[in-house]
Formats: structure tokens, sequence, C-alpha cells
């Protein structure tokens, strides 16, 4: 699969300090790439979907491609490798 076919959704919620970090980082690489990307607040139903299904206890929190990819802010060459390579769990 190439980069510009993966979905990443990053999980956030309004009181956290870093998740505008990570948003700016996964903006960037998808203007690059050309990838889907999501914001979801944990409060809204979709967001809480993903908390439920991966057990997700922090934010920000990236899923790629239905995978935890990243707890907390990703570098952007750890998160362009992912991109590249896929999550490797």
């Amino acid at each position: 699969m190439s980069a510009k076919d993966r979905h990443v959704v990053l999980l956030v919620s309004q009181w956290c300090p870093t998740c505008p970090h990570a948003d700016a980082v996964w903006r960037k690489l998808q203007s690059e790439y050309g990838f889907k990307y999501e914001v979801l607040d944990i409060s809204t139903p979709e967001g809480r979907y993903w908390v439920n299904k991966l057990l997700i206890r922090s934010v920000p929190s990236s899923v790629v491609d239905g995978k935890l990819a990243f707890v907390g802010v990703p570098s952007e060459e750890e998160a362009r490798k992912v991109l590249e390579e896929g999550v490797t769990t």
C-alpha cells in the first residue's frame, strides 16, 4: 500500500496542550502524500469508537489504517516511516 492510500485518524481532546503539535505533523505530511486524514475529538461518538476499539487512554493518539501507531506527538520522521511502511505492531 502506498502512503497516499493510508487513512490517518488523530484522536484529540479540547484540553490537550500537545494535540495541535501532532495535528501539525500529520497536516504537513498529508499535504505531501495526500492520504485521508481525520481529526476526531474523543468526546464525539466517532472518537469514542476508536477509544473503545483500541483501548486508548491518552491523547494525542494516531491511528493509521485502523491500528494504533502513536501515543503522543510523533516526529515527522517516525510518521513518515509509518506512512511508507505501515504499522508494524
